[in-house]
C-alpha cells in the first residue's frame, strides 16, 4: 500500500511579486491604490484617539516622525546597496509605523510593499518604492505646512 504523500504529485510553483500561483489559474494580487491626498484624515484621527503620548503636541510628533522617515529612507538605501534583506525588512516596519502616526496612507502602503519585497529579496522594486516614498514624504510635508 502506497503512502498518501507518495501518491500526490509534487508541484513546484515559482511565486512572482504580484501573483499567487494556484492550480486553478494565476490571481493578480497587486493593488493599484489611488489616494486623493497624501494624508488619510480618518486614519490619522483614529491613531490620535489611541495614541498614548501626552508629552508632545501633535505637530511636534508629526515633525519628529517625518524626520525619522527621512533618516530611515537613507538607511534603507544603504541596506539596498548591501542587499541586506533583514535590515530592509526592519526599516520598512519602522517606516510603516511612522507613516501610520502621521496619517500618510500612501507611505504606509509603500512601506508595507517594501517589507514584502525585502522578505523575498526583490531589491530592484524595493528601490523604486523607496524613491516613491521620498516623493510621498515631500507631499506629506507640504500638506502640513
Amino acid at each position: 500500500m502506497e503512502n498518501a504523500s507518495n501518491t500526490k504529485a509534487k508541484v513546484k510553483i515559482k511565486v512572482e511579486p504580484g501573483t499567487i500561483g494556484t492550480r486553478v489559474d494565476d490571481i493578480d494580487s497587486t493593488m493599484d491604490l489611488r489616494f486623493s491626498k497624501p494624508i488619510d484624515e480618518a486614519m490619522l484621527a483614529l491613531f490620535e484617539t489611541i495614541q498614548d503620548t501626552k508629552l508632545s503636541p501633535a505637530d511636534a510628533l508629526r515633525e519628529e516622525c517625518m524626520t525619522r522617515v527621512s533618516q530611515t529612507l537613507k538607511r534603507a538605501q544603504g541596506s539596498l546597496a548591501n542587499k541586506d534583506r533583514q535590515a530592509l525588512d526592519e526599516l520598512a516596519q519602522d517606516l510603516s509605523h511612522c507613516a501610520l502616526k502621521i496619517g500618510a496612507a500612501q507611505m504606509l502602503s509603500s512601506a508595507i510593499e517594501i517589507q514584502g519585497l525585502a522578505r523575498i529579496g526583490e531589491f530592484t522594486l524595493a528601490s523604486e518604492l523607496l524613491g516613491r516614498m521620498e516623493v510621498e514624504l515631500v507631499q506629506v510635508r507640504s500638506h502640513y505646512k
